[in-house]
């Protein structure tokens, strides 16, 4: 039976895909968090108490090591060497323009717009029980606990995490699924692939809180994976993405500081 890559040509082409993207996404996730724990371990090794500095470094770990440098070791070892003009092209990434930072104004402002629906759709539909009320993310919960890491998070959103994860999620993930499937099926496919690596970050004792967070998350990133494939370029996504997590820690620490 022939094969590609090692996979039976049997296996139909989108099974392949969304396969290969849960790979790669769960591969990103494993990856940060060995990155993570690695980190973690030398700067206990070196008697590193700094919450400021082990929030820097983790994050530096996790979205870089892991996310980006997955994303980018998947389009390396697909193109069998590294080739700038190839990666630009598969993701996407070009100047931005007057109009793209109108999108990314807009767009910033629009994923408020689209978490404030969301949240009233499901307390009035109320699918799981629970009303709109979501598991709140494992590192808010940290940041609750000592308000300065949400001033270091501001630019490690903006820097790393939104960059990070639209990388692989909305630039590997959803332009690898964008090859086999209409691209409103493969942004829906990518938005449920990113909602289903935030699971360990928002497990907690009700089922029904952890899916309305899930949901969150999933409805986030179709409005991504949408802008994305509006403006056409990664950018967009990248700077929104990373501009909304900004603004969720600056209110946060105006709250709990």
């Amino acid at each position: 039976m022939s094969t590609i890559r090692g996979i039976p040509a049997s296996v139909p082409a989108g099974v392949r895909a969304v396969g290969l993207c849960l790979v790669l996404a769960m591969g990103g996730w494993l990856t940060g968090l060995a990155a993570t724990l690695g980190v973690e371990g030398q700067l206990l090794l070196l008697d590193v108490e700094a919450a400021a500095v082990r929030q820097i470094a983790s994050s530096v770990a996790f979205n870089v090591v892991g996310a980006g440098g997955l994303a980018l070791t998947y389009l390396i070892v697909r193109r069998n060497g590294f080739d700038w003009d190839y990666i630009r092209s598969f993701l996407r990434i070009r100047k931005p323009t007057v109009w793209d930072l109108g999108w990314i104004v807009l767009g910033l402002v629009g994923a408020f717009v689209v978490l404030v629906g969301y949240q009233a759709l499901v307390e009035f539909l109320d699918p799981f029980g629970v009303g709109s009320e979501g598991e709140t993310h494992s590192g808010i919960e940290r940041g609750r606990e000592l308000p300065v890491l949400f001033l270091v998070g501001i630019p490690i959103a903006i820097l790393l995490t939104g960059p990070g994860e639209e990388l692989l999620y909305r630039g590997v993930v959803q332009s690898r699924l964008g090859e086999t499937f209409p691209a409103p099926l493969a942004v829906l496919l990518a938005a449920l692939v990113f909602a289903a690596v935030h699971v360990p970050v928002y497990m907690g004792d009700q089922l029904g809180t952890m899916l309305v967070s899930l949901g969150t998350v999933a409805t986030l990133g179709l409005y991504f994976g949408v802008l994305y494939e509006l403006s056409g370029n990664l950018l967009v996504p990248a700077l929104i993405h990373g501009g909304y997590n900004a603004l969720v820690y600056l209110t946060n620490f105006l709250e709990y500081a």
